[in-house]
Formats: structure tokens, sequence, C-alpha cells
């Protein structure tokens, strides 16, 4: 038995809070099935400015304490670093440097990096000092990705991305695509662990030969 091969895709948008904490999910599907998940970004709110605008769970104190009860109880070692940032933050700059990223091997921990940027440190991530800072952490060139930043290199292809997302049907996320299945939202690992099986892919501490 072969490690898996199947295609998994994860739509997200940095700003999002569940997309953070769904970070665990698709990191115990690695451990566990080997498979090799793509971040591919859908935009949650293009209407905001670069230079933000107001957050709805920071404007509204009940839905604020709501959102953050519903991370204690789903995420709780999550939900004691996050700090809600007090304003919607632009993405498209950190889609551009997630793209980067991946032609350098370095998405995954390059998107962690942001996340952690926005949802730990409160920083702000269109701002190309904390997509630098993120850079730095990964062992990119954070010069380098600056310059392609202001050259708009990789415009066209995260344009590209997030028409690949509207075109798939995605509407929220996190949306999770593990083969034939689709997940929407974020959910207890025993859904992801039931598609896999459904899908017939093992368990990592099961591949290899097998004693008889």
């Amino acid at each position: 038995m072969k490690e898996a091969a199947l295609p998994v895709i994860v739509y997200a948008d940095f700003i999002c809070p569940y997309c953070y904490i769904s970070q665990e999910r698709v990191d115990q599907l690695i451990r566990d099935y080997g498979v090799e998940p793509q971040w591919r970004p859908h935009w949650l709110h293009p209407e905001v400015p670069p230079e933000g605008m107001p957050f709805p769970a920071t404007s509204d104190p009940d839905r604020r304490k709501a959102t953050l009860e519903w991370l204690k109880e789903m995420a709780p070692e999550q939900a004691a670093a996050i700090r809600l940032p007090d304003k919607l933050q632009f993405s498209f700059f950190a889609f551009q440097a997630l793209e980067f990223a991946r032609d350098r091997g370095l998405a995954l921990p390059f998107k962690s990096a942001v996340f952690n940027a926005l949802w730990v440190r409160g920083k702000d991530i269109a701002q190309l000092s904390t997509l630098q800072e993120a850079a730095n952490e990964v062992g990119l060139d954070a010069d380098e990705m600056a310059r392609a930043l202001y050259d708009q290199t990789y415009i066209a292809r995260t344009l590209a991305a997030l028409y690949m997302a509207k075109n798939a049907g995605v509407t929220e996320v996190p949306t999770f695509v593990l083969g034939r299945t689709t997940i929407v939202g974020w959910h207890y690992y025993e859904v992801f662990q039931t598609v896999m099986e459904q899908q017939g892919i093992p368990l990592k501490s099961l591949n290899g030969p097998q004693k008889t």
C-alpha cells in the first residue's frame, strides 16, 4: 500500500479565523495520510481597500464575544493565543506573496507564518513589512519577494487562482476538497477521517509491507 496520492485543496482567506484554526486539521491529514495539500485563495471580502475597513466581530461586542467563545470551544489551544484584529484586512497582497512562496517550495510554511502574523501577533497582512517578516521566518528572500510584489509579477496568476475558486463553486471558507469530496466549513477531524476511509486512503502507519 502506497502513501496517499489523493488531491487535497484548501480554499481559504487569511482573514478568516476559521481558516486559521483549520490548519490543525490539514496538518493532521499530512501526518496521518501523507497528503500534499494545496492552499488556494478565495477572496472573502474583495470590497476591502488596502487600508482595511471595520471588522464586524470588533465593532459588534456581542458578535466578538460569540466568535471568541466558539473558537475557545472548538480549538481551545489556538483560541488562547488569538488576537482578533481591529479591522478587516486586505488579503490580495498576501495571496500574491503565497504564489511567490509556492514557486520556491515554501507555500505551506509561509501560509502558516502569515496566519500567525495576523491572528497571533496582530499584524496587518496588507503591509509589506508583515509579509517580509513572514518570508524571513521560513527562509524566503524578503527583498526578492518585495520586488515581485512591486512588479506585480504574480498578479495575473493570483487572479487566475481566485477565478479557479469561483469556477469551482467556492462561496465559503474554509472549503476542503479531498479527492471527490468537498467539505465546507470547520469540522471535527473525524469527518476528514471518514472521507479518507471512504476513498480507500490508508493511514501512513499502515503503509509499507504488512506482517502476515
